[in-house]
C-alpha cells in the first residue's frame, strides 16, 4: 500500500500525502508507550503544583507550536505566555521568576539560542522542561524535566522540514492541557468565562434568565379569546399565558390557535381562554442554558418556551427568534 512505504521521491502527489498520513500518525501512536505518558504526566504534575506561569519559547517552527500551546493553556486557565529566546536574552528575561515553569522546544535539543537560554535561566531558579526528539541532546540532559518526542523522520518530501516534529509536540502540549482539566476538575462553565465573547461564550454562559421576555399581558382564565387576541398583539411573542390569581400558568393560548379557531368558525366574543387554551404547555426554567431550550423548541416544533419558578408561577417566555439572533444553532 502506499501508506506504508517509507520514502518518497517527491514526484508523486497521492504518494506524498499518503507519506505524510503514515509518519504523522506513527510518530502520534510512539507516543502511547509507558515512557512517554509517564513523561508527560510528570510535567503536568510539576506544572499543577506550581504557582507561577507556563512559559513556552522556541524558534522558528519550534516557536509557531509554543504559542498555540501557550494560548491554549490561557483558554483552560493556566496562566501562560510565549517568549522568545533571543529577546529574552536581550531584555525579556525580566519577566520570568522562579515559580515560572518554562517550557523549551527543539526537535534537536541543541539550538544555540534555547541552550544558551537555559543557560540563563538557572540564575532564576526556574523550573526547566525540554521537549525535545534527543535525550542526550544540550536541553535533554541539563532541563531539570523532559518529554522525548521519539521523532525519527519528518515525513516530509525535503526532509528538513518540520513536520511530524512539530504535530507530535502540539500533541504532547494538549496531553498536558488535559491532563491539567482533569486534574483542576474543569468544567465548560469555566471554559466559557476564558471565552465570553463569540459563539462558544454564548453557548456555554448565555441562559434563558439573559433572554427572557416579561412583558406578556396576564390573561384571565374567563378572558374572551377576543381579549386573548388583544393580548397576543401586545405582548408581541405570538402567545397568551393564562395565569390564576396567584400568577401560576394554566395554560397557554397561541396566535396559531386563534387562526385556527377564526377559520372554523369560533365567535372570539363568546368563548373564554380557559375553554381552548393548551393546559400542558412546555416549561423551562430561567437557569438551563439557551442552547438546550432552542434544543427543546425545535425538538417539540414549537416557538417559545414559557418560563416558570419551581412554583410554576410564571416569570416570562423565551422565543426561539431571541436565542437564534444571539447567533446560536443547534
Amino acid at each position: 500500500m502506499a501508506s506504508d512505504q517509507a520514502e518518497i521521491d517527491g514526484t508523486d502527489v497521492r504518494d506524498a500525502v499518503y507519506h505524510t498520513l503514515s509518519v504523522q500518525e506513527k510518530s502520534i501512536a510512539t507516543l502511547q508507550d509507558a515512557e512517554a505518558v509517564a513523561e508527560i504526566t510528570q510535567v503536568a504534575e510539576v506544572i499543577s503544583e506550581e504557582d507561577g506561569r507556563v512559559v513556552f519559547s522556541g524558534i522558528g517552527k519550534s516557536g509557531d507550536v509554543g504559542k498555540k500551546i501557550s494560548s491554549t493553556f490561557n483558554s483552560i486557565g493556566v496562566s501562560s505566555h510565549f517568549i522568545h529566546p533571543v529577546e529574552a536574552l536581550h531584555g525579556d528575561l525580566g519577566a520570568l521568576s522562579a515559580e515560572d515553569v518554562v517550557v523549551l522546544i527543539s526537535n534537536s535539543g541543541n539550538t544555540d539560542e534555547m541552550v544558551e537560554l537555559l543557560q540563563f535561566l538557572r540564575s532564576f531558579d526556574a523550573t526547566t522542561v525540554a521537549i525535545t526528539s534527543d535525550p542526550e541532546s544540550k536541553l535533554g540532559t541539563r532541563a531539570d524535566y523532559h518529554i522525548n518526542t521519539k521523532i525519527e523522520e519528518e515525513g516530509a518530501v525535503v526532509e528538513l522540514v518540520p513536520m511530524a516534529s512539530a504535530t507530535v509536540t502540539m500533541v504532547i502540549g494538549d496531553c498536558i492541557a488535559n491532563a491539567l482539566m482533569a486534574d483542576r476538575d474543569f468544567s465548560k462553565q469555566e471554559y466559557g468565562h476564558f471565552h465570553p465573547g463569540g459563539t462558544i461564550g454564548k453557548r456555554l454562559l448565555l441562559t434563558v434568565e439573559d433572554l427572557l421576555h416579561k412583558n406578556i399581558p396576564k390573561t384571565r382564565p374567563a378572558d374572551t379569546l377576543a381579549q386573548v387576541a388583544l393580548k397576543i398583539s401586545e405582548g408581541g411573542k405570538g402567545i397568551a399565558v393564562v395565569q390564576d390569581d396567584e400568577d401560576c400558568v394554566k395554560g397557554i393560548v397561541t396566535d396559531g390557535d386563534i387562526r385556527r379557531l377564526i377559520e372554523s368558525g369560533t365567535d372570539l366574543h363568546n368563548v373564554e381562554a380557559e375553554e381552548v387554551m393548551i393546559t400542558d404547555p412546555i416549561t423551562t426554567s430561567v437557569d438551563i442554558a439557551a442552547i438546550r431550550a432552542l434544543e427543546v423548541i425545535e425538538e417539540n416544533n414549537i416557538s417559545q418556551l414559557v418560563v416558570t419558578d419551581d412554583s410554576d408561577r410564571f416569570l416570562g417566555v423565551v422565543h426561539i427568534h431571541d436565542i437564534m439572533e444571539r447567533g446560536l444553532t443547534t
